[in-house]
């Protein structure tokens, strides 16, 4: 009787069917798969998010920027004493350290500095000189 089931066992095994084992071992193979693409999806997320945040950043501080050079040179937001000028515009905070290494030949050295509250930003630096207009 024993020999019978077995039998019957085995020959199930050897048809054209799958035993539990198979079809466990499959599904835990197929979870391994999905959940490195899931893995590989967050990944995607966050680093477009990054660059998205990034690209965002160096766009404020090209426009401030450009703000700040088409200033007149004894303007007030120009003027070291006020250091660091800060600004907030929408999620980023805007600043810049106004210094006069050169008072003679009336040359200004801006860096200006663009930083977001979100933990995927990362700082954006920008470094320019202003002349004394003639």
């Amino acid at each position: 009787m024993v020999s019978k089931k077995l039998n019957l066992i085995c020959r199930r095994a050897n048809g054209g069917g799958f035993t539990l084992i198979e079809v466990l071992l499959a599904l835990t193979i197929f979870s391994i798969g999905i959940l490195a693409v899931a893995g590989i999806q967050i990944r995607s997320i966050n680093l477009n998010t990054a660059a998205r945040i990034q690209t965002e950043e160096t766009t404020v501080a090209a426009d401030w920027l450009e703000r700040l050079r088409k200033m007149p040179y004894d303007h007030d937001m120009l003027e070291p004493s006020g250091n660091p000028h800060p600004v907030v515009e929408g999620p980023y905070q805007v600043s810049w350290i106004v210094s006069e290494d050169d008072p003679i030949n009336d040359i200004k050295t801006i860096t200006l500095s663009v930083t977001s509250g979100n933990h995927n930003g990362k700082l954006v630096k920008l470094n320019f000189m202003k002349a004394q207009d003639e």
